[in-house]
């Protein structure tokens, strides 16, 4: 008779903890169940990897290697930096002098290049694995929750980002 074949785990547990709900006045357990945590994997070896080199592997311009580099500065310990238009007059606007408009579109080839994704209205997730700020942990998380193609073809290089569905 052949038994049902489990799916492998990859993920590998670091704590594994049965808890047991007992009645205090009788000693009878009425519940118990198992706690599983997982182990985050070291952090990786790294680089010190500057923004022109970012600009240069993506073929920024340079007016989109302007933008990324003001945006680079108003990233958050979570990895969200705001592209409002307030934030933008005040934050954006007097380093490059370039447009809302021009904003914006610099804001969408960004986007497409896979260097930020959008996570909601007027604000954007910088790619984890291009920024990383904060504990190896939350940054890990961002990086599980982000799909990452990158395709090399005679055409070129390809990158491809996607934010997975978040639960």
């Amino acid at each position: 008779m052949n038994k049902p074949i489990k799916p492998v785990n990859k993920r590998k547990y670091s704590v594994i903890k049965e808890v047991l709900i007992t009645d205090h006045s009788t000693g009878e357990i009425t519940s118990s169940f198992e706690e599983r945590k997982f182990a985050i994997p070291q952090e990786p070896s790294y680089v010190k990897f500057y923004l022109e080199d970012i600009g240069h592997i993506h073929g920024l311009t340079k007016s989109e290697s302007d933008v990324l580099f003001s945006l680079s500065r108003l990233i958050g310990w979570d990895g969200i930096v705001s592209v409002s238009k307030t934030r933008f007059e005040k934050s954006i606007q007097p380093l490059i002098g370039i447009k809302h408009q021009t904003f914006k579109n610099i804001i969408s080839k960004l986007v497409e290049k896979g260097i930020f994704t959008r996570v909601g209205r007027g604000e954007l997730e910088a790619n984890p694995y291009l920024f990383a700020k904060g504990e190896w942990s939350e940054v890990y998380k961002r990086r599980c929750e982000i799909k990452l193609n990158i395709t090399y073809d005679e055409n070129g290089r390809r990158i491809f980002a996607e934010i997975k569905d978040r639960v």
